[in-house]
């Protein structure tokens, strides 16, 4: 074990610090979003005024700890509780991504689509597209390979 200059043992320290060890980042975050939607659920939609100072006092929140040097309860901030505020708060400021939605009623005749396709000038310029320095060999052999094969 490695001494300081006095001659006292030196403590080596663990890896991770004790306070949060057993503790990840993805299990702080869920406690994040889990708290968030208690905030949420404190939040009706009826009333914007109402959901508003529901956000402010969760952003402001605070809990009481007990100080052994002043013998009695004291406020410090709620970190926990702010930053799901917080969360919550930028989450309904910048919304969901807008999402396309398609729906489509009604029937279509598959066969007169492939016709339609097998006429189309696009499709046709699509299947002449081949990519630059590759080959794409033929899927079926062509028919006078095929008679090669029989004849022999």
């Amino acid at each position: 074990m490695e001494e300081n200059e006095s001659g006292k043992p030196i403590k080596k320290r663990a890896k991770k610090p004790r306070a949060r060890k057993g503790t990840s980042d993805s299990t702080a975050l869920t406690k994040i979003y889990k708290k968030a939607a208690q905030i949420a659920d404190l939040m009706t939609g009826q009333d914007i005024l109402d959901d508003l100072r529901v956000l402010r006092e969760a952003k402001n929140a605070v809990h009481r700890i007990y100080s052994k040097e002043l013998k009695d309860l004291v406020e410090v901030p709620d970190h926990k509780t702010r930053l799901a505020a917080t969360t919550l708060s930028r989450a309904y400021h910048e919304g969901l991504p807008v999402a396309k939605v398609l729906s489509l009623k009604g029937g279509f005749d598959l066969q007169s689509l492939m016709e339609r396709m097998k006429h189309s000038p696009a499709f046709q310029r699509s299947l002449q597209k081949t990519m630059e320095g590759k080959e794409i060999p033929p899927v079926l052999p062509d028919a006078a390979r095929e008679e090669e094969v029989q004849a022999t």
